[in-house]
Parts: structure tokens; sequence; C-alpha cells
């Protein structure tokens, strides 16, 4: 990793109150719109115009969409294809398969009457009843196959006794007292209630895209696409090839089934080696990939306490950080084992009932972040007791708001040396750990529901000016915003133009070739899963136009979407019509071209 050690010699003026927010505002806009704090741009003289540079730019890359919705990257399976248009209304033969298909029940449900004479569906049968003797009797036969997947339990006693005063004591005498039943019903329904509208267990994200380097001039870059395939235990390894104006996947994928639900994917590719890292409820195992080998197992681990987080070491190959809901932090060295460095038990600053733990590396090999949802605070693990200084906290410093809590922090190791990034329900902040407590941007994402999921895709550096592009997701409103900004190096952070919300699944539903009512219902219900990850990656970048394509998990289904900016020296123009322009985003599969998708399948932050 190359380190960028500059610092701007300006920055922007702030005010630092390390006491707890009050702030309130009395409209929903947050701070969009804002120019931010003000600096002078050039010398002040008696007789020089005052010339002031804005921390928020108004005018930034303008991105658009190549395809009008989300595109599915892989082909359905043993799925029905619907027509591209509507049946004619005078074909019968075509309504009436619909109907089969659609309704099976009410097209089916009189097979009962046709198949009396050989099938008795009643009670019990009459004796010597002459129209019966040649049936079967459905219920016995029900009777029968239910008893063939009915294992006895060997420990089960009976009492004929006992049973009767239960059935007759039922409404007085109950199984589990009414008191201790209540609480606990609750209790459960409510953490349902909120694991709906926010899961923190998915923090990060299953969803990892791991470029190879191309080993010949001109040949399409290949990469690994890791993903949870049925949205629960089963690991998937896809190679894809990205081609400048399409994405390719091969026939072939590895699949390993884990021992729980895939939480988090995380992957790193130091000094040429290529690592996966996956979080489960209780486990945790590390991958190795290549392009020229299947993946393979290199280590596996559990924990007595919920585990939390998994990041790679961007600076030694084989080290991870885990932390668990416990409070504890390990270093995990593949080959070593675990090495306690942080354990908490409690919260950071104050009270945020939340176990949530979260752990990330910096500019340094053995300080890492610790995080949880009262702030984050840098951690020297080389002395013991452990050195702590605080890099972030829910303070007026940050200017947060009353409620506000830590959802995600990113070590932007890709962008800058010393950067990291920290979202909350309402904003995301960039910090340099050589300057804590004050952050070096602010953005008011705008977004509905927390976001959860990110990803960064750098330029050339922001050292030279280039734009570093940040694609922050949500789990429940499919949300994808994209923050811009500049600067970290000689120049102070600025942000590039407004949070732009990229395009939604569910907002795609209008654009479908048009379908019969229940057809656009079913489609519109499968494109409102909720996201379990998110990621991008370039795949064209030239003087005058520059792209990529994200790629996003919805349960049992991956979707990718590209997007493409109109050329720099056109962005401080005004809105003109770039439908002439657009080019078309193909995707194929076992050398398909896949032109037409198949319709596929408010939050708040737990207190």
């Amino acid at each position: 990793m190359i380190m960028d050690r500059e610092f701007p010699s300006v920055l922007f003026p702030s005010f630092y109150n390390s006491e707890p927010p009050d702030t309130a505002l009395g409209h929903c806009a947050g701070s969009w719109g804002c120019y931010g704090q003000l600096r002078p741009l050039t010398p002040q003289t008696s007789s020089s115009t005052h010339r002031f540079k804005a921390q928020h730019e108004a005018a930034g890359d303008v991105w658009c969409h190549t395809e009008p919705v989300p595109v599915p990257l892989f082909s359905p399976k043993h799925a029905v294809l619907w027509p591209s248009t509507p049946a004619n209304p005078l074909d019968f033969s075509e309504h009436l398969q619909n109907f089969f298909v659609d309704h099976p029940s009410d097209a089916f449900g009189s097979a009962a009457g046709l198949l009396g004479d050989k099938m008795h569906f009643g009670g019990r049968q009459r004796k010597n009843a002459p129209e019966l003797q040649d049936s079967i009797r459905v219920k016995k036969m029900n009777h029968f196959m239910d008893k063939l997947k009915y294992q006895a339990c060997p420990w089960t006693l009976t009492s004929t006794r006992v049973d009767a005063y239960s059935r007759l004591l039922s409404d007085a005498v109950h199984s589990v007292p009414v008191e201790l039943l209540a609480p606990l019903l609750h209790e459960e329904l409510s953490l349902q209630s909120l694991d709906a509208a926010f899961c923190e267990a998915n923090t990060g994200g299953a969803l990892e895209l791991i470029p190879f380097p191309s080993s010949t001039e001109g040949a399409p870059q290949s990469a690994c696409l890791v993903y949870c395939a049925n949205g629960v235990d089963k690991l998937t390894f896809q190679q894809v090839a990205l081609h400048p104006g399409a994405v390719v996947s091969a026939d072939e994928a590895s699949t390993f089934v884990l021992k729980g639900p895939v939480q988090q994917i995380s992957s790193s590719s130091t000094c040429g080696h290529s690592c996966v890292a996956v979080r489960s409820l209780y486990h945790c195992g590390v991958w190795s990939v290549s392009p020229s080998q299947q993946p393979h197992l290199l280590q596996a681990t559990s924990s007595a306490e919920r585990v939390s987080c998994v990041s790679f070491s961007p600076h030694v190959v084989g080290e991870l950080l885990v932390a668990s809901e416990s409070g504890a932090a390990h270093l995990w060295r593949l080959g070593r084992g675990m090495q306690l460095v942080r354990s908490e038990d409690s919260n950071l600053y104050f009270n945020g009932q939340s176990p949530w733990r979260w752990c990330e590396f910096s500019a340094h090999p053995r300080v890492m972040l610790y995080a949880d949802r009262t702030g984050a605070e840098l951690t020297d693990i080389r002395v013991q007791p452990s050195s702590c200084h605080t890099l972030f906290r829910i303070s007026k410093g940050a200017e947060c708001r009353s409620g506000e809590r830590l959802l995600l922090c990113r070590y932007l190791s890709p962008l800058h040396s010393f950067h990291h990034l920290v979202t909350t329900q309402y904003s995301a902040y960039v910090l340099d750990e050589r300057f804590p407590c004050v952050p070096m941007l602010k953005w008011d994402h705008m977004m509905d529901s927390p976001p959860v999921f990110c990803h960064v895709l750098p330029g050339s550096g922001p050292s030279t000016g280039a734009v570093a592009k940040v694609l922050l997701g949500s789990q429940c409103a499919q949300e994808v915003m994209l923050l811009q900004y500049a600067g970290g190096g000689a120049e102070a952070c600025v942000s590039r133009g407004p949070p732009q919300a990229l395009l939604r699944p569910r907002d795609s539903v209008e654009r479908l070739p048009a379908q019969i009512p229940h057809r656009t219902e079913l489609s519109r219900a499968r494109l409102t899963y909720s996201a379990t990850g998110l990621t991008a990656v370039h795949l064209k970048r030239s003087t005058s136009e520059e792209s990529f394509v994200s790629f996003k998990c919805y349960k049992q289904e991956t979707f990718s979407t590209k997007s493409w900016k109109r050329p720099r020296l056109q962005t401080n123009h005004g809105p003109r019509d770039q439908s002439s322009e657009r080019t078309s985003l193909r995707l194929v599969r076992r050398k398909v071209s896949v032109k037409k998708p198949h319709p596929s399948g408010n939050s708040g932050c737990r207190n």
C-alpha cells in the first residue's frame, strides 16, 4: 500500500465541542444545499478581490444509467419465462394456458370428482358397499404416508389420566404460565420487528468482487464474485470476466455449504494473494482465491459469542481482526491462532444499549480502530494495556443530532492511507486519524434506511485531484447513494456535487414489459426483497468518459446495473438531452446475449 503522508496546509474552519448533541432540525432536508465552511482561496490584500472556496461544491460529475432496469446477472433456473407482450385478447388457448399456470388450485380443484370412482375421499367406508370395494381410501393412505416420516421418541411417557386432566383443566392450568409467556412473547415480537427494519448482524454486506490482474494486454479482466446463493448458508464463488461493455459469467461455480447463515464477506488482495473471509453467527472462515485454482478453505474458527465483524489487514498477509458482541476484539493470524487485543464490557462514551462492535485496521499495522454505537477509538495493541485515543464520538463536535448512532466504519485504504469513513443514520463522515475528533468532511446522505453497506471506487489518487466515489447501501429500502469527494493530500477534502441516488429495483417495475395485473404484483413483490450486499468495479476508463458497474445481491437474486457519466469537459454545462449518447449494457452467460431482464425477485437504528 502506497503511503500518502501529505496533510493539507489549510483546513476549513470548524467548531469542536465534546458535549452531547442537542441539534434538532426544523425541516427534513438536513444540510442539503448548504456550501458548508468557507476558506479564502487567495491571500487577501487591500487591492485583491475576495475569493472563497466552499467545502461542498455544487458542480460535480453527473452519472446516468445505461439500462432502465437492474439486469439479473444470472439467468433464472427452472422458471417459466413470461412473454414480453400481453396475450391476444382473442387467443382463447393462450388465455387458458395462462389460467392453468397462474391458478392451478382453481383449474385442477375439480379433479376429485373425476377420481371419485377409484378414490374415496369420505370417512369410514360402509361394509359390503359394492361401489367402494375397488376404491382407495385417501385418508388412510395419507395417514400411512405420514407415519413413514415419523420417528418415535424412546423417552416419551404417555398417561391417559394425565392427558384427560390436561384437557379438562387447560383453561386454568397452562403448560407455560401466562405471566412468563407474555413478556417473552412481547420481547421476541419486538426483536423480530426491529430486525425486519434493521438487522445489525448483516452490517458490512455478504457480497464481494475480487479483480485479478490481467495476464495479457488487451484481454478482459477476470474477477471472482463471492456471494450467498440461497441467502442463508450456501457460499458461492463465481468466475466472471469484465469486458468494456458487458459482464460475462462462467458456466461453473464453486459452492460451499456452511454451518450457519452468511452475515458478512470480506476480501483482501495483498502481495498477489487474494483471500476471502466469511462471517456467520458463531463461525468464521478464510478461503484462498486465485484465477487458476479452485477456492479452498485455509482455516476456520468458532466463537462462544456472536461475531459482529471480521476485517482483513491491508498490510500483512493472513492477519484479520474479529470482534464479538461480548466486547472482545481478537487479532487472528492464520496458522497461529487468536490473540485478545481489547475487551470492553460497556459502551465507549455512553450507554448505547447495543452489544454491536466493529474493528478495522489503520495506517499502522498494529493500530486498530475499535467502534461501537457511541463512537470509535484508535487502539495501539503494541503495549499492554492498550493505548486508546478517540477518533470519533457522537457529540457536538461532529454536528450530530440527538439519538444519532454510529452504524458502520470503513478504512479507506484504497483512497487515502489515513482516512476512515463513519456512517450514521443521518450523515457520513470522513476522518483523518492524524487529526482526530474533527471530521475532514461531512455529508447528510438523505437515505430513508440506515446505510450498512459501503464500497469505495478510487480515482487515480485523491492527492492528484481525482474524484473518489463512495457507494452507500441500505437493506430494506434497497437504496444506493453515490457520494463524491476529492482532496485529503495537499488540499483539504471537498465534496463534488450533491449525493446521487442510483436506481432501485423496486422503482423499475413501471419500466418492465406490460403484463397482466397479478403478474405485475408478483414482479413487484420479488423486486422488493431486502438487500444483502453491495460492491462495484470500474469497467472502462478514458479521458472523456468513465463508467462502473455495481453489483447488488437481494436474497436469492443478484442484479447488476451499469452507470456512465458525460465527458469531464461538459460537467459545468447545464442539463441537456443525453438519450442519443447512452450505450446499452449486455450481460452474457454461456455465450447468450441477454437483452431484456426477467422479472425477478422507513427504518431506524436500534437505540
